[in-house]
């Protein structure tokens, strides 16, 4: 092999490696992109259906005492009728 062959050969083999290496990093880029888009479609299909779940909950029923109120009302239009 001459030496002019000889340097070709060994430019060529760096050139591959750089190669080689920008395709294995733009590989993992690429996958670390899909795997974070599939991470973020099942936190959200999971939190959407969480919300359903929770609006489809029977909820509590409260009573509450109102005479209290009723009485100041009715204190109220009894003093506006006196006067």
């Amino acid at each position: 092999m001459s030496l002019t062959n000889a340097d070709s050969y060994k430019n060529n083999r760096e050139k591959r490696k750089k190669e080689a290496k920008k395709k294995k990093l733009l590989f993992r880029l690429k996958t670390a992109l899909a795997a974070v888009i599939v991470v973020l479609i099942c936190v959200w299909i999971g939190y959407s259906g969480y919300q359903k779940i929770e609006e489809n909950k029977p909820r509590a029923s409260v009573t509450a005492d109102y005479t209290a109120f009723d009485d100041y009302l009715s204190g109220l239009s009894n003093a506006e009728a006196a006067e």
